[in-house]
C-alpha cells in the first residue's frame, strides 16, 4: 500500500504539480470535521462542481453543503443544528500545497443569510479555516480537516 501511495504522489507531482489534472469539468464530494474557537464540534458534507482549464493556474468551483454545529439548547442539552451553505471557490493548481479560497453564504432555520470565508490547502485531506459571523455566537473561527475526492466528469470511461 505504501508503494502505491508513493507512486501516486510521484505521478501527481509530475506535470507541473497538478493533482488529478485533467482539463474539463469535475465533481468533488467532501466531508469535514472540526472545532470552533470555543472548542465546540462541527461537521459538514459538501459537493463541488468545478472546472479546470489548462491555461489557467487555478480551478473554479461552485459548492453546496450542509454544516452541523454542536450547540446547547434551551434545556442545557447539546444538539446538532444544521445550516446550508453555498460557496464560490478557487484553488491554485501549480503549487505543491494547492491553496484554495472560498467565499459564500450560510443560512439556517433560525438565521438569515450570513457571509462566510474559508481557505485550505493540501491533497485529499485538507486542513481548513473558516470565518462565519453568526449572530449571538462567539465561535466565529472554525478549524477543520476536509476529505475530498475530485473526480472528472464528461470523460469517456467514467
Amino acid at each position: 500500500m505504501k508503494k502505491i501511495i508513493f507512486l501516486f504522489i510521484i505521478f501527481s507531482v509530475s506535470n507541473d504539480f497538478k493533482v488529478l489534472a485533467q482539463e474539463g469539468w469535475y465533481i468533488s464530494p467532501g466531508v469535514q470535521i472540526g472545532i470552533d474557537s470555543k472548542g465546540n464540534l462541527h461537521r459538514a458534507v459538501q459537493i463541488t462542481l468545478g472546472i479546470l482549464i489548462e491555461e489557467h493556474p487555478f480551478t473554479t468551483g461552485l459548492t453546496y453543503g450542509y454544516k452541523w454545529f454542536r450547540k446547547l439548547d434551551k434545556s442545557g442539552e447539546k444538539s446538532w443544528e444544521r445550516y446550508n451553505y453555498y460557496d464560490l471557490q478557487f484553488q491554485a493548481i501549480e503549487s505543491i500545497i494547492l491553496p484554495g479560497i472560498g467565499f459564500g453564504l450560510i443560512q439556517g432555520d433560525n438565521m438569515q443569510l450570513k457571509r462566510r470565508f474559508k481557505f485550505w490547502g493540501g491533497w485529499f485531506f485538507l486542513p481548513s479555516y473558516e470565518f462565519i459571523n453568526m449572530k449571538n455566537d462567539d465561535g466565529k473561527h472554525y478549524f477543520g480537516l476536509f476529505g475530498v475526492l475530485p473526480l472528472p466528469i464528461g470523460v469517456s470511461g467514467i
